[in-house]
């Protein structure tokens, strides 16, 4: 593990079964940018947050992403990575806990306080958000470095997209 390597969510669309979610997973950023799924019991950083998402589902019945939830989408678990991820788990229900008391409470609707929630907790301090087509054929890249505005825009974008269209308040 190089010190300059770093963790970050990486942030895109994923379709399953007719249900769409907005999904952000955690990724190891190489030292040469290249973005790697961290593996559990490797010894790198983030293997304890291997297979760790936080979602929340977009559909046309509601305005904002909605249902926003934190979890291991692990296959198989033994007893030493499920140790691990109880330990994560509750390190999250700490932080929010104490986010809630210090903070007050935030929007349930919305996703990127979720998640950036979360990353504070964890020390995620980097964000990547699936590029867009016309981005992909400039850079050659699938996903971009966005920084905490470009995600709440991003995230906004796909809820325009995908969910209800928002009322207009006069």
């Amino acid at each position: 593990m190089s010190s300059k390597e770093k963790l970050a969510f990486v942030v895109q669309i994923e379709e399953r079964y007719d249900i769409r979610r907005v999904v952000a997973k955690v990724r190891r950023v190489m030292t040469s940018g290249e973005l790697r799924r961290p593996s559990f019991g490797s010894g790198d950083l983030g293997a304890h947050l291997a297979d760790f998402e936080v979602s929340a589902y977009l559909d046309r019945d509601n305005e904002r992403a909605w249902c926003p939830g934190h979890y291991f989408d692990a296959f198989r678990v033994d007893l030493e990575q499920a140790e691990s991820i109880v330990k994560v788990l509750r390190k999250i229900q700490k932080g929010m806990g104490k986010a809630t008391r210090e903070h007050g409470y935030l929007a349930a609707d919305d996703f990127a306080g979720y998640l950036f929630r979360i990353a504070a907790i964890l020390g995620v301090r980097a964000y990547y958000v699936r590029n867009s087509d016309r981005g992909r054929e400039m850079t050659g890249e699938t996903f971009r470095h966005a920084d905490a505005a470009s995600v709440q825009l991003w995230i906004n974008a796909r809820e325009k997209e995908f969910c209800k269209p928002r009322k207009v308040r006069s």
